[in-house]
């Protein structure tokens, strides 16, 4: 924030800490200290001076092009809200067998 930059920071957010959920989850493990409830990281970003944006729906993005055209003299944080009733395909696949 501090030089301006205009770069983009994508925060996937998925309520956990998807690896620990893997690990856990299908041994029934309780889950209760690898996930936690929502948080607007969207509005900590602003307050700290940055533009942010989040993003749950296809229509939500039109915030991102209006970044795109405006002077972009701040970074801009996209708040990427993903679902958490699946896992990471990725993680799923890399945690076979642990």
């Amino acid at each position: 924030m501090r030089l301006g930059l205009p770069m983009v920071i994508v925060v996937y957010d998925d309520e956990a800490y998807g690896a620990e959920v893997h690990h856990f989850g299908p041994h029934d493990h309780p889950l209760g200290t690898v996930t936690f409830p929502p948080a607007d990281l969207a509005a900590i970003a602003r307050g700290h001076g940055l533009a942010a944006v989040t993003v749950t729906r296809r229509e939500d993005l039109a915030d991102v092009s209006t970044w795109l055209s405006g002077p972009r003299d701040r970074p801009l944080l996209i708040h990427a809200k993903v679902t958490r009733d699946r896992g990471s395909w990725w993680l799923e696949e890399a945690f076979k067998g642990h």
